[in-house]
């Protein structure tokens, strides 16, 4: 995920938000570049799972009347066919008894 090119910027930041970095940096023995960069990814992950959000919000609510109904319907179904999994339990062997393992 990271480039093996960086861009050297300048910003500015009050003061309070460079010792909560020193303070981040200082703890996770990091670069004050690490913690910004890593923040400011997180950031823009944030913004992007909000903006899906949005989108998937619009688009729920534009649905029709009708549209929402067979919607209803596919969820019902998946649920059904959900609780027929069985993935918690451990794989049985064909005479119905717990394999042994090593």
């Amino acid at each position: 995920m990271t480039s093996a090119r960086k861009t050297k910027v300048s910003i500015s930041v009050d003061s309070d938000v460079l010792d909560a970095v020193d303070r981040r940096a200082a703890k996770e023995k990091t670069t004050r570049s690490a913690v910004i960069e890593k923040w400011l990814r997180g950031a823009a992950h944030q913004a992007e799972l909000q903006r899906l959000e949005e989108e998937t919000a619009a688009y729920y609510d534009s649905l029709t009347p009708a549209e929402k109904a067979e919607d209803a319907e596919w969820a019902k179904f998946a649920s059904r066919a959900a609780r027929k999994l069985i993935i918690d339990e451990p794989p049985r062997s064909h005479r119905g008894r717990p394999r042994r393992r090593g």
